[in-house]
């Protein structure tokens, strides 16, 4: 008969219209799934890459600052020798002086001259050492 089409073929048209969209959302959910656990492990490695860049740069920086203090020591050392060679070269200006006010014009030249040799030699001294 000719339309006598039963509501058990319409049910088995759309079970199987059903069946058939659940495979393809089961498909599309594997798949995104899938793109998304990928994504995840790629962004995980990058963390990875990241995360020894950091130790990397924090070792540097400790490194950097040990060298500071380092220096910072030896500019501190280097500064008190300056003012301990300061204190003496005051010393010898203040007696420098004196001598020169009791000696007349010649003899001040050839004392100036030994003094300035003798302070010459001083500076040389402190400085190769």
């Amino acid at each position: 008969k000719f339309g006598d089409a039963g509501p058990s073929q319409n049910v088995d048209r759309y079970s199987a219209a059903q069946q058939s969209a659940n495979r393809s959302n089961e498909v599309f959910i594997e798949k995104s799934m899938g793109e998304q656990q990928q994504i995840m492990q790629q962004q995980d490695e990058q963390m990875d890459i990241v995360g020894k860049s950091i130790g990397r740069l924090k070792e540097i920086g400790t490194l950097i600052g040990d060298e500071v203090e380092d220096q910072n020591q030896l500019l501190d050392e280097f500064y008190g020798d300056m003012g301990q060679t300061e204190k003496r070269m005051s010393n010898v200006q203040r007696k420098m002086d004196k001598i020169l006010e009791k000696v007349d014009g010649k003899k001040q030249n050839i004392i100036i001259g030994v003094l300035l040799i003798v302070m010459i030699i001083v500076v040389i001294l402190f400085f190769s050492t």
